[in-house]
């Protein structure tokens, strides 16, 4: 595990997330039109929203840094941007110490240094001139007008702080090179969901040793959900994402540790994303056992009717990180549909039964499970089809557990 940018260690850049106020004129140019049926939100999404979305379709968004109504990303090339990750800088953010820029918030994610600029991330070029800034040794007539555009990007002209939107001088752009506005008037033909918006593709081994920084333990359990997901979907490998901040997890100050006891005191506000990711063969194989005898038993128990509806149906499990799901999983009997549900197969039950009495036989499968193993559970089906991500779908429990990703604040 890389620890955080500072006293000697491998230096990290983030893009921070911040609250999007769809009614401000500092909203991003293009917005999605629609989000997944898992997401929801008003007007303002929270800066935890974005990240989890981001996270979850595995996309950062490339835009032109609309601030007070004004772009602060020039030329045609949308990008994303990065500023330089200091551990202090999420304490006074958290702290809300007076002096603090607002660029630097508690939602990030997090990117060796190198890393990024391999990718393709460079660092911003503050000036009047771009022409000039770009000369690096040479004469001013050797600067093509092709590097000008090309270069637009991450053009910070000093003119910008009329609007109050001072670019810091640790900054680092990576632009979206494919034809933005084609992609975009594609969409606005086509429709299409957040994910779909041109941008920087988080799965991509190029970017891998991602680190997720979150305010507090409850952020942190959404987003080990999100995690997981992508890692159980095969999207990602297991050290794609590297750690897990939780802010508030920090000391209070940094100022006067030793290099160990500022070393523990980051390792200590981890949050142990991965452990659960472990398990035996034996485990595997003594869940699945057990999840078969069960099913096989309501089988035998349960009266078949007459058949009025068809479709699968399966054992929905609200907590992927869950000893018996995790087990499920390595053994094959838990898939993960596209959406993100994590969903038991009834392999046991005939085909044949009706879909609404296979839901009755979930219904008492998940009471059994959830007072010998601790697990939420409930049933998911799928009407005229055996496909988990076909519509029209129903759920026992739509919006409970972590797979929602919503504004709503914890309560």
């Amino acid at each position: 595990m890389t620890h955080q940018a500072g006293r000697g260690q491998t230096p990290r850049i983030a893009h921070y997330f911040r609250e999007v106020d769809l009614c401000s004129n500092s909203t991003p140019q293009f917005i999605p039109e629609s989000f997944s049926a898992n997401c929801w939100a008003e007007d303002s999404w929270p800066a935890r929203f974005i990240l989890r979305v981001a996270i979850r379709f595995h996309h950062i968004w490339a835009t032109f840094g609309i601030r007070n109504g004004h772009a602060t990303v020039l030329g045609n090339q949308p990008a994303v941007c990065f500023s330089r990750f200091n551990v202090a800088d999420l304490i006074a953010a958290r702290d809300e110490v007076a002096g603090t820029d607002g660029v630097v918030t508690q939602y990030a994610l997090t990117f060796p240094l190198s890393t990024a600029e391999r990718a393709g991330a460079t660092q911003v070029l503050q000036g009047n001139d771009l022409r000039a800034l770009l000369q690096d040794g040479r004469t001013l007539g050797d600067v093509t007008q092709k590097e000008v555009w090309q270069n637009q990007f991450r053009h910070v002209d000093g003119q910008l702080d009329i609007f109050g939107n001072h670019a810091p001088s640790s900054e680092w752009r990576w632009p979206y090179t494919r034809n933005y506005r084609r992609a975009i008037k594609k969409i606005e033909r086509e429709g299409g969901l957040g994910d779909r918006l041109p941008g920087l593709d988080l799965t991509q081994k190029k970017w891998s040793g991602l680190g997720v920084v979150v305010a507090t333990q409850n952020d942190a359990l959404r987003l080990q959900y999100d995690i997981l997901t992508l890692i159980d979907q095969q999207f990602v490998s297991v050290d794609h994402f590297d750690h897990l901040l939780v802010c508030e997890r920090l000391p209070w100050s940094l100022d006067g540790l030793s290099d160990a006891e500022y070393q523990a005191a980051i390792s200590a506000a981890y949050f142990d994303f991965k452990s659960c990711l472990s398990v035996s063969d034996e485990a595997a194989a003594a869940a699945s056992a057990e999840f078969s005898a069960r099913v096989s038993a309501l089988e035998i128990s349960v009266p078949k009717k007459e058949t009025k509806e068809r479709g699968g149906c399966w054992v929905y499990f609200e907590d992927n990180s869950h000893p018996y799901v995790r087990a499920l999983l390595k053994a094959g009997r838990v898939v993960v549909n596209q959406q993100g549900r994590y969903l038991a197969t009834l392999d046991e039950v005939g085909r044949g039964r009706d879909l609404r009495e296979r839901q009755e036989i979930v219904k008492v499968l998940c009471k059994q499970l959830e007072q010998k193993h601790g697990v939420a559970c409930s049933y998911f089906s799928v009407l005229n089809s055996w496909q988990p991500d076909d519509m029209p779908f129903f759920c026992g429990s739509p919006w409970s557990g972590f797979f929602r990703i919503t504004s709503e604040p914890d309560v």
